[in-house]
């Protein structure tokens, strides 16, 4: 399939291929969709196997982007930028690089973290681009804080919805937003079961919180009340959905399900799943307000993310359908009711 028919197929609005021989960048820009604003996406990168693997990758996640802050009810769309990851690339270089590209966009594109980018990525960025969402800007407080905060709100609805008054939480990753959902649940009382690719980050979270910890590869199908998916997409597949023992899938991974499919599988057996781009939007929602709205505060739009997920988990039931299915279609409704595009600026921090 080639780029147009990619971008028709994923509905995408823009697709920037870009280089930076010196530098050793390469990667793809997806602005998926700016009907209700500027578009809102971190900057992945990762050691991509082939070019239809970074383009695939970016398209998906630049659409979810756009359903979460659709779903938030945010001024903003969606879009995703991906790197590849190479031993010929000069980080530094490379960064202040697409802070040039991003800067060309006049404010269309507003990129923050994402996976495999950090704090010194984002400044070399910075240098070039005011249009980046930095850590050290006074008063964003900590997204990954934010992130977790929202997930929690999420699984507090899906909780409640299902009785349960304590649960067992299985969490897959604890890197900065897993960790955090962690340290959340251990504050709330939580019996946690935790596993991480890095031996050592689980090791210290099992210190911290009193966890067990269990394999990466066994984490998904342990025995818990909820399992909460807080490293890459695609984490459960439909094999796994059809053998899952927990009652609750809720975490803060992006796609979490490898297919559409999946969640008609979890719905038909009984497992409430908290859609992804719904629970784990807390750190866009921060960034949204801090930079285009000027909010202080907001932890109060977090605190919504209960009530969504609710409403979300009502009309699943009543309808007889997954919940996957539910928030895309009320993300897709308040699209298609805005057909202008708001008049906002960037505010520096």
């Amino acid at each position: 399939m080639g780029l147009l028919e990619s971008m028709t197929a994923d509905d995408c609005e823009q697709l920037i291929a870009f280089q930076n021989r010196a530098a050793g960048l390469r990667g793809f820009l997806a602005i998926h969709d700016t009907t209700l604003g500027p578009a809102l996406g971190g900057i992945r990168l990762w050691r991509y196997a082939t070019e239809n693997d970074a383009l695939a990758d970016a398209l998906r996640l630049a659409h979810a982007m756009t359903l979460k802050t659709a779903l938030a009810e945010l001024p903003a769309g969606g879009a995703k930028t991906v790197l590849f990851d190479h031993p010929g690339l000069h980080r530094e270089q490379a960064f202040e690089a697409l802070g040039c590209l991003i800067e060309s966009l006049g404010g269309r594109y507003l990129s923050g973290p994402d996976v495999g980018v950090g704090a010194a990525d984002l400044e070399a960025v910075g240098r070039r681009t005011s249009h980046v969402a930095l850590e050290s800007a006074p008063g964003l407080g900590d997204i990954s804080e934010m992130t977790a905060i929202g997930v929690w709100h999420g699984l507090r609805a899906c909780l409640d919805f299902a009785g349960l008054r304590r649960a067992r939480v299985a969490v897959q990753g604890v890197g900065n937003v897993g960790l955090w959902l962690a340290r959340i649940l251990h504050r709330e009382g939580t019996d946690l079961l935790v596993a991480d690719v890095d031996p050592e980050r689980a090791r210290l979270a099992a210190q911290e919180f009193g966890a067990r910890v269990v394999a990466p590869e066994e984490i998904l199908n342990t025995e818990a009340d909820v399992v909460a998916p807080c490293a890459l997409g695609a984490a459960i597949d439909r094999a796994l959905a059809e053998r899952l023992r927990a009652r609750i899938v809720c975490g803060s991974a992006n796609n979490v399900l490898a297919s559409p499919e999946v969640g008609d599988v979890l719905a038909r057996r009984g497992i409430l799943y908290a859609p992804d781009f719904l629970v784990n939007a807390g750190g866009v929602i921060r960034g949204a307000e801090f930079y285009l709205l000027g909010r202080a505060d907001s932890h109060p739009s977090l605190a919504h993310i209960y009530d969504r997920m609710q409403k979300v988990l009502a009309l699943a039931r009543d309808r007889g359908i997954s919940t996957a299915a539910v928030a895309e279609e009320l993300a897709r409704a308040r699209l298609q009711s805005s057909k202008t595009f708001p008049q906002l600026t960037w505010r520096q921090a």
